[in-house]
């Protein structure tokens, strides 16, 4: 029997000790679970996660940091800068599309781990601190909802009773985000008061990838998609940030703070992403005459993505995901999408209460309206927005094409896995400068039956590039020389 097919059975004798609800009813603002994860033996790339009855979650591997990402730590002395490999920071990253989940699992021993992350767009998890234990030995998680600011983006209007409703779940579409043909690379920065709360560098990191997953998530409604690769995360431990301006009360003034955030976007390491975003821990405001309005959660420009004005900012609370919407909605204005009742999308309303609403709240605040995929498929079409399609219709990576006999003839990535890997729906090529080192070819092959996709690797055919540092190298024999 199956894995699959065991997990009903096994729920069934464990579901009476998993869940202990802090309060008596579980829709309260948080409760506690005893989650339990199945996985196959010889594909750790799946799994199940089973959080209480009724609700489980059939995870994947999940990948949005670059290959080679850079992490900076700026401080009053100078800043320290370092490539990684993003695989390493990525290694238990986890998710389900079909219900929005982000999640790590960090191992504790077989068959056990410590999960945070969102279980969808409204909740997140995190391992309980008391450390309870069921009958079963489980740890301990806390579901937490997960609160939005009450406020606006880009205006001082006051917030509408009405939209205060609660928020309904988008249905998305299961998709692989490398088979997509557009995608934004993002340089994140983690303003002073975002990055104390951080004890770690590598919690920073972990957080801010499970934050930007969630809102790729949130991209895979447009039509095309637009998924998010994280080129660079920067933590910041002076409180002197030359990019940012306060109010005398140390608030972020949020179109002053943009200001200087493009400015800062010009030079490097900034100016080689598609979008630069800042979630900061202060409290952002705008001013107005006669002071100042504490009703902004984020500020961006619109259609000025891949453009000198790129920049981005937002609030958020460190460990807590409540700057997640925020993020998704100034991402969607350099995207292209104004917000909902104005410019081209007038015909629908603000106050129907969708991401691209003014306001942070909403009846359907985790979905893009049909204004807003129109407005970023529109984006899309024109040459302003070329920066977003170089990651998945340029491959550098060329090929011998054994088909053909003349000399020197080369096919992409994406042809090649086609072609050795036909027996699938399609395949797509992914870049991996250590495989290829190893002149290894990794492709993600989409299943016939199920749609699903998956991870392949075929030994490089000899000719084949196999260094990003030396162009005259290829491999031979399996062998990159």
């Amino acid at each position: 029997m199956s894995l699959f097919a065991l997990v009903h059975c096994a729920w069934l004798i464990v579901t009476s000790y998993v869940v202990t609800c802090d309060d008596k009813h579980v829709d309260e603002q948080a409760f506690t679970v005893y989650p339990q994860v199945y996985e196959e033996r010889q594909d750790s790339s799946e799994k199940i996660l089973v959080i209480r009855d009724g609700y489980q979650l059939n995870l994947k591997k999940a990948t949005i940091l670059a290959s080679r990402l850079l992490l900076r730590n700026v401080a009053k002395d100078g800043a320290v800068e370092r490539y990684v490999e993003g695989t390493h920071y990525e290694r238990h990253l986890y998710e389900d599309r079909s219900k929005q989940a982000s999640l790590l699992l960090k191992p504790r021993w077989p068959g056990s781990y410590l999960i945070t992350g969102l279980v969808n767009f409204t909740h997140r998890i995190e391992p309980s601190e008391r450390w309870e234990r069921s009958l079963t030995t489980k740890a301990a998680h806390r579901i937490v909802k997960i609160e939005n600011k009450l406020g606006e983006c880009g205006s001082d209007v006051p917030l509408e009773n009405s939209l205060r409703e609660e928020t309904k779940t988008p249905e998305v579409e299961e998709r692989g985000a490398i088979a997509q043909e557009f995608g934004v690379e993002i340089y994140f920065i983690s303003d002073y008061y975002h990055t104390k709360n951080f004890s770690t560098e590598e919690d920073r990191v972990t957080y801010i990838t499970l934050f930007m997953h969630s809102v790729s998530l949130r991209m895979d409604q447009l039509n095309p998609p637009v998924p998010i690769s994280l080129k660079g995360i920067q933590g910041t431990n002076d409180d002197n940030e030359s990019y940012v301006r306060l109010w005398s009360n140390g608030d972020l003034i949020g179109n002053e703070t943009l200001k200087k955030l493009n400015e800062a976007a010009a030079g490097r390491p900034y100016n080689t992403s598609d979008a630069v975003y800042m979630a900061t821990g202060r409290e952002m405001i705008s001013l107005i005459p006669g002071g100042k309005s504490s009703y902004l959660a984020g500020t961006a420009g619109e259609s000025l993505a891949c453009s000198a004005n790129r920049a981005a900012v937002g609030e958020d609370k460190p460990n807590k995901f409540t700057g997640v919407n925020t993020a998704a909605h100034e991402i969607g204005h350099l995207l292209g999408a104004p917000d909902d009742g104005a410019g081209s999308a007038k015909e629908c309303s603000t106050s129907d209460g969708y991401l691209m609403s003014r306001y942070t709240k909403g009846r359907h605040a985790l979905t893009f309206s049909s204004c807003s995929k129109t407005a970023v498929a529109d984006f899309l079409k024109k040459p302003d927005s070329q920066c977003l399609q170089k990651r998945f219709s340029c491959q550098l990576v060329s090929f011998p094409n054994k088909a053909v006999k003349l000399p020197g003839y080369v096919i992409d990535g994406d042809a090649f896995c086609k072609q050795f890997f036909s027996g699938f729906q399609t395949a797509y090529f992914l870049e991996l400068p250590d495989y290829l080192a190893q002149c290894k070819v990794s492709c993600l092959v989409v299943e016939k039956s199920t749609n699903h996709l998956r991870f392949e690797t075929t030994l490089a055919m000899d000719g084949t590039r196999c260094s990003s540092s030396d162009p005259f190298k290829v491999c031979k024999n399996s062998i990159c020389t």
